[in-house]
């Protein structure tokens, strides 16, 4: 952790998108306001303790900042398990396949959320548009529920009939 008040918007973002380069497992840049009532940052990356000395000289050689805090603390961490599955959409006027990365999220054992990729129901949201005009929080929402507590397969189908009719 560290606190930066003279640095450009630019900067403070290149130094973020480096360390998610370098490594990081987690950037926070949080605005804050410092001795004197300076706008600044509170800057939190998660790292490997291995690789501090890269990122203390990243904070150092890009920021100018004069030290930084290593912070202590234990990560719990859910189990996550990673599907790569094809998505085949379905509604009255068609049907369409994509390929579909999605995310369950278990705690002890237990189900507790599904998530798909964001730049994938991006890209299918932009890809079906003209057939088929859907919100991207509509197509998550039955993207997410289609696959449940039970691990999505090969192939998950998802059929957007009702959820479409329920958006307009």
């Amino acid at each position: 952790m560290t606190q930066i008040d003279d640095a450009p918007g630019e900067l403070l973002g290149h130094v973020v998108e480096k360390m998610g380069e370098m490594g990081a497992k987690n950037v926070q840049l949080l605005p804050s306001l410092g001795k004197k009532g300076r706008p600044s940052y509170v800057l939190l990356v998660d790292i490997n303790a291995e690789d501090e000395p890269d990122f203390a000289a990243l904070l150092v050689g890009d920021l100018g900042v004069w030290g930084y805090r290593v912070l202590e603390s234990q990560h719990k961490h859910f189990d996550i398990r990673r599907y790569r599955t094809q998505l085949q959409l379905t509604w009255a006027g068609g049907e369409v396949t994509f390929p579909l990365r999605i995310k369950r999220i278990l705690n002890d054992g237990v189900f507790m959320r599904a998530k798909a990729e964001h730049d994938d129901l991006v890209a299918i949201a932009e890809q079906i548009k003209d057939h088929l005009p859907v919100s991207l929080a509509v197509l998550k929402a039955a993207i997410e529920t289609a696959v449940g507590s039970e691990d999505p397969g090969e192939t998950l189908v998802v059929d957007l009939a009702s959820w479409q009719s329920s958006e307009r």
